[in-house]
């Protein structure tokens, strides 16, 4: 069986590190076609708590004296140390290490790339400061060209790419995030610890400025001034203490609940009237398919890759401008006012993550991996 690594940064909250703890690394394992392993930059999040026992792991021990320069040798290690076939860079950062140490170290593992988010709008608002952008996005490139495949979590996404940095349309692949509908709903019956007694919206997102709970919060407030409701927000992250800070200056500190990241956010959001996501920019969201597999009516921005497309451009679920509080807030004030509307929009949501299958997504996978 080939040998797969599977290397980013760490485990911390978040989609990708998600995805990889709850359903790549034991389903493939499990497969049997396939053995996976992982690659960690640095040996830290929440979903190391629920990584397999049974999957092989190493981490490069990464601080913040750390550059490439010395990422290099390491890598190369732990790659002999593996055995690796095959390795799996989740984002660019991880795919230049990997690409210099193939081409430089001349190893000769298969390489593939793994891209979750508009990488134009994540170089635009997370490069912004960045001493060496240019060489960053010129090694980025390079790296993503030179890959044995690139596999995405949208169209929208294989779409920026080609279109913006010039990477061959036939090296990408879109393969929908693997979603295990059976167990999200066995998670969402668990006893809750918050009372639900009234209307409840809910988001879920690690709290960065990417996901617009900013832009939400100002929307939340209109709605608060037509409906006596509560906003529920899932996730950790580095604005949360600003979110917080902004929350109380607006007048909702009671009726606005930071729950913190939870293993399981399904309990939560099975219990809400709504879900609302307010992002800047996004791969596919994961946090909306959970949604529509639990049921529950979404709202969100139409953000470049992503919501249009997990939502079938509106056909699923209501979508709005991006950065735009007021439309944000028209559309829950209706969501939350109108129970046919509800049921309507529960009813597709139902019916369109149907689209998300974890056995088609895991195959998908392995057509790619055995092909190399």
């Amino acid at each position: 069986m080939k040998k797969v690594v599977f290397f980013i940064g760490s485990l911390q909250a978040g989609g990708t590190e998600a995805k990889l703890a709850r359903n790549f690394l034991p389903f493939l394992r499990s497969r049997g076609k396939i053995i996976p392993k992982l690659l960690l930059l640095q040996d830290r999040g929440e979903f190391l708590d629920i990584l397999p026992n049974d999957i092989e792991k190493i981490c490069l021990n990464e601080t913040a004296g750390s550059n490439i320069v010395n990422i290099i040798p390491r890598f190369s290690r732990a790659i002999a140390e593996l055995n690796a076939d095959v390795v799996i860079s989740c984002m660019w950062y991880p795919a230049i290490i990997s690409y210099l140490t193939k081409k430089y170290k001349r190893m000769p593992f298969k390489h593939i790339v793994h891209d979750t988010t508009n990488m134009t709008e994540y170089v635009r608002h997370e490069f912004i400061n960045e001493k060496y952008k240019w060489l960053k996005i010129h090694y980025m490139k390079m790296a993503y060209r030179d890959a044995d495949s690139i596999i995405v979590v949208s169209k929208g996404e294989k779409e920026d790419l080609v279109r913006n940095f010039n990477i061959p349309d036939d090296l990408i692949r879109v393969i929908y995030n693997p979603m295990n509908s059976k167990k999200i709903r066995e998670m969402a019956d668990d006893i809750v610890d918050i009372p639900f007694e009234k209307p409840t919206i809910v988001s879920v997102g690690r709290l960065i400025y990417s996901k617009g709970f900013d832009i939400l919060l100002r929307a939340f407030q209109k709605v608060r001034q037509q409906i006596d409701c509560q906003l529920i927000i899932l996730g950790a992250g580095e604005e949360r203490e600003k979110l917080i800070a902004m929350s109380s200056a607006l007048g909702m500190h009671e009726n606005v609940l930071f729950l913190g990241f939870h293993h399981n956010p399904f309990k939560y959001m099975k219990r809400a009237q709504a879900f609302c996501t307010a992002t800047r920019y996004e791969g596919l969201g994961n946090a909306i398919i959970e949604a529509m597999i639990l049921g529950l009516p979404v709202i969100a921005t139409d953000c470049h890759s992503g919501p249009g497309e997990s939502l079938g451009n509106g056909q699923y679920g209501i979508l709005v401008p991006t950065q735009n509080p007021d439309a944000i807030a028209d559309s829950l004030i209706r969501v939350l006012s109108d129970g046919v509307l509800r049921a309507k929009l529960s009813d597709l949501s139902l019916q369109r993550a149907k689209d998300f299958d974890l056995e088609t997504s895991l195959k998908q996978w392995e057509d790619v991996i055995l092909r190399l």
